[in-house]
């Protein structure tokens, strides 16, 4: 695909019916490329099926070029009562670099504004270059670093945050 195709790239909200694609999308993507940057939770079949089968008002997205899933998306941290999600993305390891990741953050950043939320948070890793790159061109700002030991290695979490502006929450 290319950075063009990725502007044509169609979102839409983790329903009962993407259950098993979900589940399909998670399987393939447990590999390094993708859980060495995203680690909320395990990518397997079964945080898939709970994701799409259990309502809430947390919010999971799936990217699609075509009928296929390229990526997910989620805005967690509602279920639990707060008014500033926790974003999380990541890309089928098979499209990085096509500017998917863009587009479906962007798009969810849309859809946080649109539920009227002050602002959307998240945790990235700060050897994870191109996705601190992508965040701070769209707007977020740091606001605190911890040191982490990750397999063995040091790195830093980076919270960051993109306020919406006067909007309350």
């Amino acid at each position: 695909m290319s950075r063009d195709a990725a502007l044509r790239l169609r979102c839409e909200r983790v329903g009962p019916q993407h259950a098993e694609e979900l589940a399909v999308l998670f399987e393939r993507n447990r590999i390094p490329p993708v859980t060495d940057v995203f680690d909320p939770f395990p990518l397997d079949a079964d945080h898939a099926r709970k994701i799409a089968l259990e309502a809430g008002e947390d919010a999971y997205y799936l990217g699609r070029h075509g009928e296929l899933a390229v990526g997910f998306s989620m805005l967690r941290g509602f279920d639990e009562g707060y008014a500033i999600p926790s974003f999380g993305v990541f890309v089928d390891h098979r499209h990085h670099g096509q500017g998917v990741g863009r587009e479906l953050t962007a798009w969810t950043v849309a859809q946080a504004r649109g539920r009227g939320c002050p602002a959307v948070r998240l945790t990235v890793y700060a050897t994870n270059l191109a996705a601190c790159r992508l965040y701070e061109s769209l707007g977020f700002l740091e606001q605190e670093r911890h040191s982490v030991d990750r397999k063995g290695r040091p790195d830093q979490k980076l919270v960051m945050r993109l306020d919406f502006g006067g909007q309350d929450g």
